[in-house]
């Protein structure tokens, strides 16, 4: 199965990934945000916006979307009122998002963090051990092929956001 908009890879903290629907529209900064449905607008919309649209946060209506040059550590303050934070990942030069999730894991954040644009399935591997938890592909990716992405490596080698103990420490014990 190819990629389409209407799905996503979502992959638990813990837990098997699986594809399931993108009921999650992005709004372009320059965009009317639509009254109903799922939304996620960019951090300086929710900036500028926040009295008016915190009720549809805490609804799970509407996340937060950061571009690479984006300070994720802007929404300290509003970790516990947003259910999903995204990273765009313009190209895939781009490599902001990771250490992003990872400060949002660091700051408590507990909600989905959702990786979208041109992400390689090379990457989903890593991007859900920062801490990501949904991935959006490019048109015309193999979703298939990135569920497999999960299964490339079985024994971690260094500590990240999943929790997963890295090699050295389970031998020690």
């Amino acid at each position: 199965m190819s990629q389409s908009a209407s799905h996503l890879i979502v992959k638990p903290l813990h837990g098997e990934a699986a594809i399931v629907a993108n009921t999650v529209h992005v709004v372009e900064q320059d965009q009317a945000i639509p009254e109903s449905g799922q939304v996620l607008v960019h951090l300086s919309v929710w900036e500028a916006r926040k009295a008016e649209l915190t009720a549809r946060a805490q609804a799970g209506e509407l996340g937060v979307w950061l571009n690479p040059d984006d300070n994720p550590e802007q929404l300290a303050s509003d970790l516990n009122v947003l259910p999903l934070i995204a990273f765009h990942f313009p190209v895939f030069k781009y490599g902001q998002g990771y250490s992003g999730a990872v400060i949002l894991r660091r700051l408590g954040f507990k909600g989905d963090i959702r990786g979208y644009g041109d992400l390689w399935r090379d990457q989903l591997f890593f991007l859900a051990r920062c801490g990501f938890t949904q991935f959006s592909l490019k048109e015309g990716k193999s979703l298939e092929d990135a569920l497999n992405a999960f299964k490339d490596f079985t024994t971690p080698y260094q500590t990240s956001a999943d929790g997963a103990l890295p090699i050295f420490t389970r031998r020690a014990a």
